[in-house]
C-alpha cells in the first residue's frame, strides 16, 4: 500500500494555502485531495470576494487575530503575484437611531481587535462618499477591499505545486481508518473506483464537509455544520445616476437568522463592487453584487432549491439605497457556507483521539481573508 507523509483533504483556499506553506518550508510528501473537478468550487469560489478588516469578531478569537493579520498579508500577496485587488474601503450603515448603537459597538470591538483608521461618520460625510446611500450614521472602515478570488486560488495552487506539493482533483475521501499513528484513507474517483493509501498526518480542510471528515476519524466529533445558503443578485450601477456607486463596499449592521430556533447574527445583505476586464486589466466595473442571504438549508450542495426572488433583496436594501427598483435586480450565483452550530469561532486543533489529525472546522467568513495566517498557524503550532 502506498504511503503518503502528509494528506490534506480539501482544495479551497485553506487547503491550498496550507499545502503551499508546508511545502515551501521543506515539508516533503504533501498531497492535497479535492473531490471536485475544479479547485475552490464551493465556499472559496462562491463568496463575496471581500477582503475583511476584522470588525465583528470577539476580541482574542482566532477569527479576530487571523483576520486582522491576514488583511495586510492578502494585499501584499496580491501585489506580489499580480492578482487584482482593490482597497475599496467600506461603510457599515445604520438606518435609524437604534441601529446606530450597533455602530458604536462595532467601533469598540474593532479597535480592541487592532483594526486601524476607523471612524464613525454621519449623513453628510456618507453622502460625500456615496451620494445615493441614505443612513443616519456609519462606521468607515479603510482597510476593507475586494479581490479576484479565482486568480488567488490558481496562484496558491501553482505556488504549492512549484514547492513540491501534489494536487489531485476529482478524488473524494469516502472513508478514513485510524491505525495507531497513521490513517488508511479511501479515495473515490468520479468513475466510482476506490483506491487506498496510508498517511502519517491528515489535515482536514474540507470546508462544508469538515465535520463529516472529522466524524470519519472520531465518531464522537462534537462539531456539526449547518450549511447557510448565501444567495446573490446584482445590478448595473451605470444604468441610472440615482443608483450609481463610487466603488465602496456598503454593508448594513448585522441581521439575525435562526437555526433550530437559536438566534445567530449574519453580516446581512450588502453591496459589493465587482471587477470587469478593461484593456486587459481587471478594474472595478459597473456591476454591483447584492447579497448574501443567510438561509439554513439541509443539503450542502443545494444552491437552487427555493431561491428567494428579487423582492426579498429589494426590501432589504431599499432601506439604505432608496432609488433601487425591483426590476434593476438580476439573479446571480449562490453558495453555501459552513456555519458551526453552537460555536462562533474557527476550530483549528488536533483530533481528541487521533493527534496526527489536524482539524480546520467551521472556517466560514473571514476564512478567505485569514487563509494565509491560518496556514502559518497550522505550520507553527502543529509541525
Amino acid at each position: 500500500m502506498e504511503k503518503i507523509p502528509i494528506t490534506i483533504v480539501g482544495g479551497g483556499v485553506i487547503g491550498l494555502a496550507i499545502a503551499w506553506e508546508l511545502s515551501k518550508n521543506g515539508k516533503e510528501g504533501v498531497f492535497l485531495f479535492e473531490k471536485n473537478p475544479f479547485l475552490g468550487d464551493e465556499q472559496s469560489g462562491r463568496s463575496s470576494c471581500v477582503i475583511h478588516a476584522g470588525i465583528y469578531y470577539a476580541e482574542g478569537s482566532l477569527k479576530s487575530k487571523l483576520c486582522v493579520g491576514g488583511n495586510k498579508m492578502l494585499y501584499d500577496f496580491c501585489a506580489k503575484y499580480d492578482i487584482a485587488c482593490a482597497n475599496t474601503k467600506k461603510i457599515i450603515v445604520a438606518v435609524d437611531e437604534e441601529k446606530t448603537q450597533k455602530i458604536d459597538y462595532y467601533f469598540q470591538r474593532a479597535k480592541a481587535n487592532g483594526v486601524e483608521g476607523l471612524r464613525k461618520i454621519y449623513r453628510d460625510e456618507i453622502k460625500k462618499l456615496e451620494p445615493n446611500v441614505e443612513a443616519v450614521s456609519a462606521l468607515f472602515v479603510p482597510s476593507s477591499g475586494i479581490m479576484d478570488v479565482p486568480a488567488y486560488i490558481n496562484t496558491l495552487a501553482r505556488l504549492a505545486k512549484e514547492s513540491g506539493a501534489e494536487i489531485i482533483k476529482e478524488s473524494k475521501v469516502v472513508k478514513i481508518e485510524p491505525r495507531n499513528d497513521s490513517f488508511i484513507v479511501h479515495v473515490q474517483n468520479l468513475r466510482g473506483g476506490t483506491e487506498l493509501f496510508e498517511t502519517e498526518i491528515l489535515i482536514n480542510a474540507a470546508g462544508l464537509y469538515s465535520d463529516e471528515i472529522a466524524s470519519m476519524i472520531n465518531p464522537k466529533n462534537p462539531y456539526h455544520i449547518t450549511p447557510l445558503r448565501g444567495e446573490y443578485y446584482r445590478f448595473d450601477s451605470s444604468k441610472r445616476d440615482d443608483i450609481k456607486l463610487n466603488g465602496m463596499n456598503v454593508y448594513q449592521v448585522q441581521e439575525p437568522f435562526y437555526i433550530d430556533g437559536k438566534m445567530y447574527l449574519g453580516i446581512g445583505i450588502h453591496l459589493t463592487p465587482k471587477f470587469e476586464l478593461k484593456d486587459n486589466k481587471q478594474v472595478i466595473g459597473s456591476s454591483v453584487s447584492v447579497g448574501p442571504t443567510s438561509i439554513p438549508v439541509k443539503d450542502k450542495h443545494d444552491y437552487e432549491t427555493g431561491r428567494r426572488g428579487p423582492e426579498y433583496f429589494y426590501e432589504d436594501i431599499v432601506r439604505f439605497f432608496p432609488n433601487i427598483k425591483m426590476e434593476d435586480l438580476q439573479i446571480d450565483y449562490a453558495g453555501n457556507r459552513a456555519k458551526l452550530k453552537d460555536y462562533d469561532d474557527f476550530v483549528i486543533k488536533r483530533d481528541d483521539i487521533c493527534p496526527n489529525c489536524i482539524h480546520l472546522i467551521g472556517i466560514d467568513s473571514p476564512g478567505l481573508t485569514a487563509s494565509l495566517p491560518i496556514a502559518k498557524y497550522v505550520k507553527e503550532n502543529f509541525f
